[in-house]
């Protein structure tokens, strides 16, 4: 097999974008010269990242997030305000769309301007790299592939939404049938993505990439404790990620379940919301993907609770948490959102979902309590089933695509 050289794009770290870090592990694992162009925040996840990339054989380059280097920051600031400011005049110019999409986008282009290594293929991640990966691609005459992990144009979008929407769906539409192959992250959000596209992507060159982990990053342990064991996750602990639903829910029967949420607390969120359930409540910090994932066999119940109405991409999204729980053989509780129901009618024995309303969930939890003997002696079973939708499977898939469009056996 020929070594080829392979860059990896995202306009985030490894630590905030997992499906990436898993990817860009399986093609140094292939043998390949990897370089990955990310950026750095100065904040929890540069140092978690720090600690991931010492154990992989790649060439790293981080941006800057934040205002300094002073000059970058205010340049890249000042042209996606000026983009978007003119953007209304010029929406059918794909570099103004992508300059008013995102900053970074700007960044990017300007670091790989002056980096004048010649690849093989790249493969973008996140959309604020769709614009560069395509000129760059486009410039070296070599191929480029995109992850869609989210649905973009369904997020929630803060200031200038309207616009915004159109500016995504725009990238989208223009850039992606120019791409050799995408990926995306959940039937649903391939679903929507294909539809936007018009069919000008064949279906040929397109396919699912679970969110799944290494099945070497799991343990089967039993569970005995009194109480009943609820783990949830998350990068940040905060507003607006169904934590607000779940432990009011939960704390009537606080008597009998212990939560455990791990991620970066966001003190204000502590101060107004959760200080009141801390009775049954443990925060754990931020844990490195393996050390997370392992972890998680000490828990019972793992609580996947997004929130249809957040935004679109919430309600079609399959995120990590609901492939770790289960690869960690943990029973599922899920709200109901089209991706995780789907998800739960395909996979029955891995758990529920259930309303996103305070009273089903709470009927839900009181069966749980009632059926917890059951439900512990279940496990080992879940656990084997789940083996199946493990990353060294998934990863199969990336590799196909890889070897596909680099044109050798």
């Amino acid at each position: 097999m020929t070594k080829k050289k392979i860059l990896f794009i995202s306009s985030a770290n490894l630590t905030t974008n997992p499906r990436l870090q898993k990817e860009l592990k399986i093609a140094v694992e292939q043998g390949h010269e990897v370089d990955f162009v990310g950026f750095y925040s100065r904040n929890w996840s540069d140092k978690v990242d720090s600690t991931i990339i010492k154990d992989i054989n790649a060439n790293f380059h981080y941006i800057s997030a934040t205002r300094k280097p002073f000059l970058k920051w205010f340049f890249s600031t000042a042209f996606e305000t000026i983009s978007r400011k003119i953007y209304k005049l010029r929406k059918e110019q794909l570099k103004i769309n992508a300059y008013a999409h995102s900053k970074r986008t700007i960044l990017i282009q300007q670091f790989l301007k002056k980096n004048k290594k010649k690849y093989d293929i790249i493969i973008a991640h996140t959309l604020a790299t769709l614009y560069p990966a395509y000129i760059l691609a486009k410039k070296q005459n070599i191929p480029f592939t995109f992850d869609i992990e989210d649905y973009h144009p369904g997020e929630i979008i803060y200031r200038d939404g309207k616009n915004e929407i159109e500016r995504r769906k725009f990238l989208m539409q223009e850039l992606l049938p120019k791409a050799s192959y995408i990926t995306y992250a959940s039937p649903l959000i391939g679903e929507y993505s294909l539809k936007l596209l018009n069919s000008q992507l064949p279906t040929l060159n397109s396919q699912l990439i679970n969110n799944c982990f290494s099945e070497t990053e799991f343990q089967f342990k039993e569970n005995n404790s009194k109480k009943i064991k609820f783990v949830w996750f998350s990068q940040n602990i905060s507003k607006g990620r169904g934590l607000e639903l779940i432990l009011p829910a939960l704390a009537k029967f606080k008597a009998h379940v212990e939560v455990n949420l791990i991620g970066n607390l966001y003190q204000g969120f502590y101060d107004t919301f959760l200080y009141e359930f801390s009775d049954f409540v443990k925060i754990i910090p931020p844990l490195p993907q393996k050390e997370l994932n392992l972890k998680l066999s000490e828990f019972d119940i793992g609580l996947a609770i997004e929130i249809s109405s957040v935004d679109l991409n919430k309600d079609i999204a399959l995120s990590n948490k609901i492939f770790a729980y289960a690869q960690a053989g943990l029973y599922i509780f899920a709200t109901n959102t089209k991706a995780q129901k789907q998800f739960l009618q395909e996979h029955s024995q891995l758990g529920i979902s259930v309303k996103q309303e305070v009273l089903n969930i709470s009927n839900e939890i009181e069966i749980i309590i009632k059926n917890i003997l059951k439900i512990r002696q279940q496990k080992k079973e879940r656990y084997n089933y789940s083996q199946k939708l493990s990353w060294e499977k998934e990863s199969e898939k990336l590799v196909k695509i890889w070897n596909e469009i680099l044109s050798y056996d």
